[in-house]
């Protein structure tokens, strides 16, 4: 981040190494038990497997599940902005400072809070600041983030000495009917824990008889005085000089206006990237998002016969926005496909009778740079202000629009440059106006080659302080369908391989987890997503995927948790650093049976035969003259063929091209029979 970038409601993650209990080391709190709908039935579950945290002041453990309900704490640290913007020298509290003032009493009394807000109000600023002044600011924090079909209780961790932040706001449909009750219960179990719990809300969600038992415990905030978050934002980033500026008469109105938390944070922005106070005029422009300058590129009179008629230049004026910095061709383009999709013909008499292209553009006020189309570049800020001018003036025409905007993206005939930036314009406007419908456009549409653009602009929103857990739950949506299309599997596993799986692997693999129950065995893509992730978060991958081998052994009958965990697995090892991570291990009592067991079931799977006879080949050249490892890996391989029934997989590897017996997997062979004999000897007797 920047030294002038400015915190928003956002979520940045991080942490170092804690102490763990089965380690021998000190460590206060209990480690959760498995959730109810995980208990097995007719069987004692085996020991399960934890994964954890590490925070800057503590350790949060939890379990890592493919399916079913679960939450999963993530790590508030010192370098998240909203953690900076809560300290005691920038945070502004609330309008209501009375109703703010009660919410410390509030929180110590029930151990839950309920902050109802709208979006961009300063909640999560305002969930640290309570949860770091209200209770012992040692605390470690954690920001939860669910995986469940509708909110409910049970999933959330109970730990004592911590504290939680739960978004539930946007919720798609009305909760159960006894989640408040269950809320009320559920502070009271935190309380006793000395762990305090902060849920975000929104009031258009927060209201019906199921939440009545909250409203003890629920505060309506406000945002800050906007010229005071102004203020003390400028000092927290050294520009303290130009508090005074915040008395100029050009802001009067913005301060009578009193805009949100979010706003006076990007007004403040503006201020502190100024080159002086002279540009007070223009910045307030910008900040008003340049609404007169846009009327006017909207409203522009014909002056002469030759101009388009006032249609034409409105939508030359939205592709030039669209398509900021693009090929002239792709920017005309893009304005006809809208104009036929308004209906009005564009056959060549009508293009060759129109303006010419150099009264188009000129009628849009946008100029030729070279090949290239540009809006005026003496206004920062007004192409994605003319976008979001469209959006919010023509409302009814979202739909159509959106389905323009995508498809010149998705169009092979624009170059790959120009649709990068149609992709990144997209993204700022679905962040801007909370379109979700726009980022499942590009998930669905930009397929092939401009998948990337895909992958690259959900990476992003992924990670948006406000907008990320939707499309979060859309990674983890989709890949729970029965029959994603491939082109959504293989965008899913390339956005949790790449750079937001690296920052969020917990996250990330559960997601990750749920795509290898749909790829293909053998998949590039796979192999390649858990290569990364076994080369850059190890100890993530290892725990993960220990646990979901545990559950496929503990609940066999589940068809797809076996082929899930199959094949994960059979990713995780069919790259060089997956299969190290595996070696690792294969000593321990735990993790050798369940890898056995799983090479075992990976044999019988007709579909994965391919797959894994390349696989075991690769391991053949790579280790028959390893002289560290090679003893290891004929170990664990001869325990894998032991039973005579796997030793089909076997035939296929003995014989060379030239028909003779290989050395290394006659070894193999030997070592598996001996074993079974042995076995057969010790059950008999």
């Amino acid at each position: 981040m920047s030294e002038h970038e400015l915190p928003h409601d956002g979520v940045e993650h991080g942490g170092s190494p804690a102490e763990r209990p089965e380690l021998g080391l000190q460590q206060p709190t209990t480690l959760p038990s498995l959730p109810a709908e995980h208990e097995p039935k007719a069987e004692p579950e085996p020991a399960p497997v934890y994964l954890t945290h590490y925070g800057e002041k503590g350790l949060q453990a939890y379990n890592l599940h493919l399916n079913g309900d679960q939450v999963i704490p993530i790590p508030i640290t010192e370098s998240d902005p909203a953690f900076k913007a809560s300290q005691d020298h920038r945070f502004i509290p609330p309008r209501n400072a009375d109703v703010w003032a009660s919410g410390a009493k509030q929180l110590h009394e029930y151990g839950i809070i309920v902050l109802c807000a709208a979006s961009g109000t300063g909640r999560r600023t305002a969930a640290i600041r309570l949860l770091r002044t209200a209770t012992d600011s040692s605390l470690p924090l954690f920001d939860l983030e669910p995986e469940w079909s509708s909110p409910k209780v049970q999933p959330l961790p109970a730990l004592a000495a911590q504290g939680y932040i739960l978004d539930l706001s946007d919720l798609p449909e009305e909760p159960a009917g006894r989640l408040g009750a269950d809320l009320v219960q559920h502070g009271e179990a935190l309380r006793k824990n000395g762990s305090f719990l902060v849920v975000l809300a929104t009031p258009t969600d927060w209201y019906g008889n199921w939440s009545e038992p909250t409203l003890p415990f629920t505060v309506r905030l406000e945002s800050p005085d906007a010229k005071a978050l102004v203020s003390a934002e400028l000092r927290a980033h050294q520009r303290a000089e130009r508090v005074a500026w915040l008395d100029a008469s050009e802001l009067t109105d913005i301060w009578l206006a009193n805009p949100s938390a979010r706003e006076a944070r990007r007004l403040a922005g503006l201020l502190i990237e100024a080159p002086d106070s002279e540009q007070l005029k223009p910045l307030i422009d910008q900040f008003g998002d340049w609404h007169t300058e846009v009327e006017r590129l909207l409203n522009k009179d014909r002056v002469k016969e030759s101009d388009p008629p006032l249609l034409a230049t409105r939508v030359m004026v939205w592709a030039g926005a669209l398509l900021h910095g693009g090929q002239r061709s792709s920017v005309i383009k893009a304005a006809d496909e809208l104009l036929i999709q308004l209906g009005i013909t564009r056959s060549p008499f009508n293009v060759l009778t129109d303006a010419t292209t150099s009264n188009r553009l000129a009628a849009a006020k946008i100029d030729a740079d070279g090949d290239r189309a540009y809006h005026d570049r003496s206004k920062q800020g007004l192409p994605a202000a003319i976008l979001r001018h469209l959006w919010d003036e023509f409302p009814t025409q979202n739909d159509l629009l959106r389905k323009w905007a995508v498809g010149v993206a998705a169009d092979r005939t624009i170059p790959d440059e120009d649709a990068r930036l149609v992709a990144a314009a997209l993204l700022r406007l679905a962040v801007d106006r909370h379109d979700r419908v726009i980022l499942d456009g590009l998930a669905n549409d930009l397929k092939g080659p401009r998948r990337t653009l895909a992958v690259q602009a959900l990476t992003e929103a992924a990670d948006n302080a406000e907008f990320g857990r939707y499309i979060r739950d859309r990674l983890r949506t989709w890949m729970d369908a029965r029959n994603p299309s491939d082109s959504k599997i293989e965008l899913v596993i390339e956005i949790c391989g790449g750079p937001w799986g690296i920052q969020q692997p917990a996250l990330a693999l559960t997601r990750l987890g749920k795509a290898a129950g749909h790829a293909e065995f053998g998949s590039t893509t796979l192999t390649n997503a858990f290569r990364e992730l076994a080369r850059r978060r190890p100890d993530d991958v290892r725990k993960a995927v220990a646990q979901w081998l545990a559950d496929a052994e503990r609940r066999e009958d589940d068809a797809r948790l076996r082929r899930q965990t199959l094949g994960a697995f059979l990713a995780l090892v069919s790259s060089d650093e997956g299969t190290d991570l595996i070696l690792e291990d294969a000593h321990t009592l735990k993790v050798r049976p369940r890898a056995v067991n799983a090479w075992q079931k990976l044999l019988s799977t007709d579909d994965a035969v391919r797959a894994v006879d390349a696989q075991l080949k690769h391991w053949q050249e790579r280790f028959q003259n390893d002289p560290d490892r090679r003893e290891v890996v004929l170990d664990l391989l001869a325990d894998i063929f032991t039973p005579p029934s796997r030793r089909s997989g076997l035939d296929r590897l003995m014989v060379t091209e030239e028909s003779a017996i290989h050395p290394f997997w006659r070894e193999v062979l030997e070592q598996a029979v001996l074993r079974y004999g042995a076995s057969r000897e010790a059950s008999s007797s």
